[in-house]
Parts: C-alpha cells; structure tokens; sequence
C-alpha cells in the first residue's frame, strides 16, 4: 500500500515538471522577429488615403543661419583739434545734419588777437621792405625792379616772410577750433556740453550716415567655404521679423580667429529706413547643391528612434531607412535609402507601417 502512493506521488510530480518546462519553451521570445512594424490587417477596414510624390534629382538649396551686425557703411569719430571752451554747440544727438554743417566752435578771442598782432608785423615788414628796394636801387613796392637774388635777401632783412608765415599759423590754428560735418548723417554719442573745457584729441560725437548699412558676420571655417564675394543674403533684423533686405558680400576677411571663426562683411540693398547702427540681424545663407534626390519634410517620421520614409508600391507603403544628407526648412535631401522614381509618400503617413494597404487621394 505504501509502494503505491509512493509511485503515484512520483508519477505526480513528474507530470507537473514536464507541464512547467511546456509553459517555459512558450514564452521564449522570437530571434527571427523582424525590425519592421507588422501589420495585422481587417480586410473589411477600409485602406488609409495618402499623397504621393515622385522624386527627381535637383538642385538643393542648403542654408546656413547665422546672426550679425549693422554697421553704418560711413561713420566717423569727430574729436576736437584744438585746445579750449566751447563756445558754440549747435547740436544733439540723432539730428540729422548736411555736409559742411558746423559741429562745434570753440572760442577764439585769443588767437584772433594774436592775428592782429601779426598782422600788424606784416605791416612793419612792408614798410621795411619798401625802403629796402629803394636802397637796393629799385622801386618802393615793385618787387621786379631788382633781381631775385636781391628780393630774397630784402624779404629775409624786413622779416616779411616771417610775418607772412606768422598769418598763417595763427589762421590755422583759428580753423582748427571750427568743427564742419564732413559728411550728411546723423549725430550719436555726443559727449560734451556748450561752455565745457576740452582738449584736443577730445572726442565731440559720432556721425553716421543712416543711408547706407552693411552687415558683419561670422561663419565657421567649414561653413566659410561656401560663400562667396558678390553672393546674395537675406538679412532679417530681429527687432523687425517682418522686414527681410538683401545684401551682398563684399569682403572676407581671410584670417581665422582663435575661436575658429572668419569674418564676413556684406552691403545691404534696398530700403534701409528705420535701421540703426549696431542693430543685431538674422542672416540667411543660401547654397546651391547640385544632383540630390529632393523630398518634403513631411514625408519623413521616425520610427524606434531611426529616421523612416514610407513609399507607395501596387497599394502598399513600403517602409524605408533613411538618410539625410542637407536640410533646410521646407525640404530634405537624402543620400542612402530611396532612388530616382520612388513615390514617395508625404500625407498621411503618420500611423502607417510596413505593407500597410493604402489608396492614393
């Protein structure tokens, strides 16, 4: 009795083991599953409806974003050449002003005082000077009535050229404390005030001619390779998105910066009213890629993380890797995945996967 439920316990416990391995082999995962998603379809659902487009090789246009700079393509620092008060200050800062307009004038009393006392000496030396011709055997006030030779020892005796040079230095020194725009702009950063003591050398303001703008800008060495003098930019000041102007490249600077950085300076063309110095800009760098299979960006989705295009064949979507080669913000360009005359499906391939039935609209 005994060796029976001993055998039937045996027997019990090896039916439960076998029975345990079976629901262990189950559960074992596939290692023939395949990457792709995989449909199972409802032949009575209906197809989804997508937009297809065959893709040709073209031109691409890559752009580079890059931010920059106003600078007025004329501006000056006007500083003081003189020593001195200021005596008349017949500005502020942003008035516009024509060429030749006065800036500043600084006071002059001294200096034309000690013009009338040179020219009062340029009176003496005359008076010499005629009474030396007259002893040199020529005539009082004609100079050719005695030789060269003699009038340059007469002038040099009666101190005329010294009295002559003494006019003019001292007239110099009078034009130097008037400051003349020496160009149409408008005034920035003026410093002094009326009545204030400067010295020459001084800065009195800034003038900008507001006409004219270029943009400064900076692009990395392997960005730099693409542009060229004479190319077209757009150029977006940030304060003002509405307003896109065109400019073109007018120089390169050809030293790299020790952040690895080479400078650009392009003309702006077109209407610049409502621009100012130093405004901070959008520059949009356009480069055209020749031969490239071109798509929408819409027609790219992402699939576990991998960069996915759906393709349209006999009313399936065929799923295919990808990849981008250039981007910009309307379109891509791919180098690995689809070939010239695939069509290429844009609309509609947010929830499809592989061999998914599709009809096109």
């Amino acid at each position: 009795m005994y060796l029976a439920r001993y055998l039937i316990t045996i027997l019990f416990v090896n039916i439960m083991f076998l029975f345990s391995c079976q629901l262990m082999e189950n559960k074992q995962p596939s290692t023939n599953s395949d990457k792709r998603e995989t449909v199972f379809r409802d032949t009575t659902l209906k197809a989804l409806e997508v937009k297809t487009i065959k893709i040709t090789r073209k031109n691409f246009s890559k752009r580079s974003l890059t931010t920059g700079i106003l600078k007025a393509d004329q501006q000056a620092i006007i500083k003081f050449r003189a020593n001195g008060r200021i005596e008349a200050l017949p500005i502020q800062e942003g008035q516009y002003i024509k060429k030749g307009d006065l800036l500043c004038r600084q006071e002059q009393q001294s200096l034309q005082l000690e013009l009338q006392q040179a020219v009062n000496g340029l009176d003496d030396a005359l008076f010499k000077k005629k009474d030396l011709l007259v002893r040199s055997g020529g005539e009082a006030g004609v100079d050719s009535s005695v030789s060269a030779e003699v009038l340059k020892n007469i002038h040099i005796q009666s101190g005329y050229n010294k009295a002559q040079q003494a006019i003019k230095q001292i007239e110099y020194q009078i034009s130097q404390t008037s400051l003349y725009a020496p160009f149409s702009g408008v005034i920035a950063d003026l410093e002094p005030k009326q009545f204030q003591e400067v010295m020459a050398g001084e800065k009195l303001c800034r003038l900008i001619n507001t006409h004219t703008f270029e943009v400064e800008f900076t692009l990395l060495e392997n960005e730099a390779s693409g542009v060229k003098i004479g190319q077209l930019l757009n150029v977006t000041p940030i304060a003002k998105p509405d307003k896109t102007i065109k400019a073109r490249v007018r120089l390169i600077n050809p030293v790299v910066n020790e952040e690895g950085l080479i400078t650009f300076r392009a003309k702006l063309q077109g209407n610049v009213k409502g621009l100012f110095e130093g405004m901070n800009v959008r520059i949009s760098i356009e480069r055209i890629i020749p031969n490239q299979l071109v798509i929408p960006k819409e027609a790219l989705v992402l699939r576990s993380g991998r960069q996915v295009v759906f393709t349209f064949e006999n009313g399936l979507a065929k799923w295919n890797y990808v990849t981008v080669a250039y981007e910009n913000d309307k379109v891509l360009s791919i180098s690995e995945g689809l070939k010239e005359g695939d069509q290429v499906i844009y609309e509609g391939n947010m929830n499809l996967a592989h061999d998914s039935e599709v009809v096109l609209k």
